[in-house]
């Protein structure tokens, strides 16, 4: 398959598996178990991507890999790729929703709330997925999303997330997140159960920013109808909670924010009940609905329970009582259903059967997943289907790949039989593709010249320097190869 550019599109799924196995393990041996293949198949196909992207792709010793900086982002790409055709089948040859259908193996998600392991292992437990977190601020987890290199992000907004993405998300609500105010133990106010903001305002504060660069502080004072506190430090979280612990300030947490915990502050319910919202923001055409709910059923169970377990304090309060109640009931029914449910049949079903999106994560149906799953169109499939859209007939189409015609029509056959979709229309004046591939394969062009971007920019990447003899890695064949690749101008 070739872009406009009339370079080959590089990448099989097993050759995706493969970079992948590498960035997850880096042991040439474990990646050889994890990959079905031997050592040495494994190091001459990864010779062969370089060669045939023109780029060192990974680093390697006798015995380890690791991925460039370029073969990291070929990977991100090459996954994207992979995932639109995914989609694009499903959109376009069975007239289905825009919906991812198959939950990945592997969800990266920026946070910019503390994920506890429990979380983590419970999602590996009972959703059967396994997830890799990056912690960042609220600004950065959104430029992760926006940039794709992440499929999700968690993230907390004053208001409802409205940063202008490009990218196409799906919002889940985690948890309505009332605030708290964390102030020393010796504080003149300390002794209350609830403080006023107006009493507050002349105090040192601590705050950070949000997502769409709003000062967490400022915008509860100025939603109380009070001028922002004067002495107020903006930072990242873990100052914060430094400066909170140290008494070097005040400042506002919440259920789902990481409070402090120690005998040097107390918390106080605030009169004026300010609020912010934590939120799963999804790609769904990676990550499907269903899901997506479970995933933020569980971070909003997690989350109520560490409110129970360490502001008792709060909860003698009828208004965090009935706030609790209220939370945690919905979310409780969710989570026992997701456990209830075993880990093979938690997995999404295809986006027809899965239930509605809302804006909390209170609901979730659990279905089973289909015994058998659908062919899924892998890079030799795609050059057969565009021989035929470019040459006009099977006869054609089967000179220029280099078989017959028999075996061309035989091999379209099991395609259509594995796919459970008609791709071509046969009658007495000839072969044709039936429209729904026809719009396919304009979707794919789109796909392709993309991915092709994504490989002319990392180009741009400075090539490692070569190695010594006995040095720690080997590039010889990927760094001759760099040098015959075509200019990125």
């Amino acid at each position: 398959m070739s872009s406009g550019s009339e370079i080959p599109f590089p990448f099989t799924r097993p050759d995706l598996s493969l970079l992948d196995a590498v960035g997850q393990c880096g042991d040439l041996t474990e990646v050889a178990r994890r990959t079905g293949s031997r050592h040495g198949a494994v190091e001459r196909q990864l010779d062969r991507l370089d060669r045939t992207v023109g780029l060192p792709l990974t680093l390697r010793s006798r015995h380890t890999a690791r991925l460039t900086a370029a073969g990291s982002r070929m990977l991100v790409a090459g996954r994207r790729f992979f995932r639109q055709v995914d989609l694009a089948v499903q959109t376009n040859i069975f007239g289905r929703g825009s919906e991812a259908v198959d939950a990945p193996g592997l969800l990266t998600i920026a946070s910019a709330e503390p994920l506890l392991e429990d979380v983590v292992e419970e999602a590996a437990a009972t959703l059967d997925i396994l997830l890799s977190v990056h912690n960042d601020t609220p600004q950065q987890v959104m430029r992760r999303l926006a940039g794709y290199h992440v499929d999700a992000a968690h993230t907390w907004s004053a208001d409802a997330p409205r940063g202008a993405l490009e990218r196409t998300v799906r919002t889940y609500g985690v948890l309505d997140d009332p605030l708290w105010v964390t102030l020393p133990v010796d504080h003149r106010l300390a002794d209350r159960d609830v403080v006023a903001l107006a009493d507050l305002r002349g105090e040192n504060w601590v705050s950070e920013v949000g997502p769409d660069s709003e000062v967490l502080v400022a915008r509860v004072f100025q939603a109380a109808g009070l001028p922002a506190p004067a002495a107020l430090e903006v930072t990242d979280a873990s100052v914060a909670r430094g400066m909170l612990r140290r008494g070097d300030a005040i400042g506002l947490g919440s259920p789902t924010h990481p409070a402090v915990l120690a005998p040097s502050v107390v918390h106080r319910s605030v009169v004026e009940r300010p609020r912010r919202s934590t939120f799963l923001l999804v790609d769904p055409t990676v990550v499907p609905r269903a899901l997506a709910e479970r995933l933020a059923a569980l971070l909003a169970d997690r989350y109520l329970k560490r409110f129970a377990e360490h502001h008792q304090g709060l909860l003698r309060e009828s208004w965090w009582a009935r706030w609790y109640r209220e939370q945690s009931g919905g979310t409780a029914h969710a989570v026992r259903s997701v456990r209830d449910a075993g880990a093979p049949d938690a997995r999404p079903v295809p986006a027809g059967t899965a239930p509605a999106a809302t804006s909390t994560a209170s609901t979730v149906t659990l279905a089973a997943v289909p015994a058998a799953a659908p062919k899924k169109f892998d890079i030799e499939d795609l050059d057969v289907l565009r021989a035929v859209a470019k040459h006009g007939s099977i006869n054609r189409a089967a000179t220029v790949l280099s078989i017959s015609q028999s075996a061309l029509t035989r091999r379209i056959h099991r395609l259509e039989l594995g796919l459970g979709a008609r791709l071509l229309l046969r009658s007495a004046r000839g072969t044709d593709l039936t429209s729904p591939t026809r719009r396919f394969l304009h979707q794919l062009a789109r796909f392709e010249a993309e991915f092709h971007d994504v490989a002319v920019a990392c180009r741009g990447i400075a090539l490692p320097a070569s190695p010594r003899r006995d040095g720690a890695y080997r590039q010889d064949g990927a760094h001759r190869a760099a040098q015959l690749a075509p200019s990125a101008t």
